[in-house]
């Protein structure tokens, strides 16, 4: 390795350890304030450092390699969760629920963040995380629409926020509904947004409930991979050449190949174990890295539209979910 490159690698490692350090800190914290989640604190922590300290000097190459490089590599890591066996726990019903509500969610993202004067890309990023899994369906959709930190870090902190209250709304939603068990577990498990939240709303009203949720949750975050790849396709047919040639980005195709090797149980389970925390780790030092990025200005110029936005693309996910589980269950 030549001096040069050498060179390269020790200008990163002030920003590199700057971002881990925060993102171990709000991984930490995570563990006293869990509702909210290590990806959102580091978001924030980042984010209140950076509008304190200017750190583009010094800082700066590592800091860009976090969020671009160790965000590719989190996301390629993510396809592991997606396990197809799955799809047997699911019934027909349930399924086709969880694809109407998906790609429902994510038009309605985009339909109310462009009433509200979002981007584009912010009210995909938006309707992704409502309909996918939060976080980590917003950071696998953001390389390939979105090029804002602050749209990547406001986009998780509204749906963050979104989720936590509807860990509270849920339980007491399906009990004034009078909802079945199985209903009830559709209902929490086909809206809320991160899997924690699943589990805590489900099992917070009965264990039975708990666990039919935590499947169809599961069933959601397996749709992560076509939504991914029609976004890829939709991108490059936007940005296509005269010659019309297309490519997928290397971490999409990385992405597919884990998917597949979890689900074909092909890595062993104390090495796949390894490479999903592995995965959770460079996800929050990567959104870390996002948070020192986000000016504050920024915030509070496009924060309540998006947290308006964010409002009513829930309280859309709730009537439409109680709609279908009265017509189809």
């Amino acid at each position: 390795m030549d001096s040069s490159r050498w060179e390269l690698i020790i200008q990163k490692i002030p920003g590199l350890f700057l971002a881990t350090v925060i993102a171990l800190v709000g991984r930490y914290l995570a563990t006293w304030i869990p509702n909210l989640g290590g990806v959102t604190i580091a978001i924030l922590l980042g984010m209140v450092i950076g509008n304190f300290f200017d750190f583009d000097g010094n800082y700066g190459l590592g800091v860009r390699f976090a969020e671009k490089k160790l965000l590719s590599l989190a996301i390629m890591l993510m396809g592991l969760k997606l396990e197809l066996s799955v799809l047997g726990e699911l019934g027909l019903s349930a399924i086709i629920v969880i694809i109407i509500m998906v790609f429902s969610t994510i038009t309605m993202g985009i339909i109310f963040g462009r009433l509200l004067g979002l981007s584009p890309s912010f009210s995909i990023l938006l309707g992704v995380g409502n309909g996918i899994c939060g976080s980590s369906a917003i950071a696998a959709v953001a390389p390939i629409v979105s090029k804002e930190e602050e749209e990547i870090g406001l986009s998780i902190g509204v749906v963050n926020l979104l989720g936590t209250i509807g860990i509270f709304l849920l339980p007491l939603l399906v009990h004034l509904l009078r909802l079945e068990e199985a209903s009830s577990g559709l209902m929490i498990g086909g809206t809320l947004q991160a899997v924690g939240q699943v589990v805590a709303a489900g099992f917070s009203i009965n264990d039975k409930i708990g666990r039919l949720a935590t499947v169809v949750k599961m069933g959601r975050i397996l749709m992560l991979a076509p939504v991914v790849l029609l976004f890829t396709f939709s991108s490059s047919d936007n940005n296509s050449d005269s010659k019309g040639k297309f490519s997928l980005p290397g971490f999409i195709v990385g992405f597919f190949i884990f998917s597949l090797l979890g689900s074909l149980g092909i890595i062993p389970e104390t090495i796949s174990n390894f490479l999903k925390s592995l995965s959770k780790v460079l996800l929050i030092i990567a959104m870390a890295a996002i948070g020192l990025k986000i000016k504050l200005s920024s915030l509070l110029k496009q924060g309540p539209k998006a947290l308006i936005a964010g409002l009513f693309i829930f309280l859309g996910q709730l009537l439409l979910i109680t709609f279908l589980i009265k017509l189809m269950l």
